[in-house]
């Protein structure tokens, strides 16, 4: 039977849960995937052993962007995903922060290699790890306001894309209607980086 927590019972295993020391004892990194071995040591003074799986050549934050436009349509882009079941997807324009570079830029750079577009303002609305099971990469959602095209895509000389301009009903019914086996918004950062603005802007125009 699964025991259900309130939230003071929660709070006691929390504290049991506490790390209060982590020991690498071990390290295999080599091609994709890696595995490390850390020795922990609890806050009721038990130790364990703890593996982890880690994305060697994905362990760098990463942004997110969703651009709007001055009349309110959303900036979306079609790319080709040959590792996909459709092998294509349409997704916001998104990607990985370079060493020591500041994310606002990050998500400016990508804004404008992937669509084409610049933004007046932009803001972080969410953070969260994408895949705490193997990284410790953080993902950060921006929005940014005031979007227009001031040139066509170049991209990074690897992508293959288009810009789309679509309303907020359209993104939605991609979202709600959402099959990998056909082309529509099936990537999770997408559709988590929509519903988490949408919550946010809801819960703004409450207050």
């Amino acid at each position: 039977m699964i025991k259900v927590l309130n939230i003071n019972e929660l709070s006691k295993d929390l504290e049991k849960l506490e790390i209060v020391k982590k020991e690498l004892i071990s390290k295999y990194e080599e091609g994709y995937l890696g595995k490390r071995t850390y020795l922990v040591t609890y806050r009721d003074g038990s130790t364990k052993k703890v593996e982890q799986i880690t994305k060697n050549k994905m362990n760098g934050d990463a942004v997110i962007i969703i651009p709007i436009t001055n009349d309110s349509k959303f900036v979306m882009i079609l790319e080709s995903r040959p590792n996909t079941i459709a092998e294509m997807a349409v997704e916001f324009p998104a990607g990985m922060v370079e060493d020591g570079e500041n994310p606002i830029k990050t998500a400016k750079r990508e804004l404008r290699e992937e669509t084409g577009y610049v933004c007046e303002d932009i803001y972080e609305i969410e953070n969260h790890h994408q895949d705490q099971g193997c990284s410790k990469a953080v993902v950060r959602v921006y929005v940014a306001t005031g979007c227009k095209k001031v040139e066509e895509l170049k991209g990074d000389g690897t992508e293959k894309i288009v810009s789309l301009e679509l309303e907020k009903a359209e993104i939605l019914k991609m979202i709600k209607e959402s099959d990998v086996k056909t082309l529509g918004i099936n990537d999770s950062g997408s559709k988590l980086a929509f519903l988490t603005y949408l919550w946010k802007e809801k819960d703004d125009n409450n207050e």
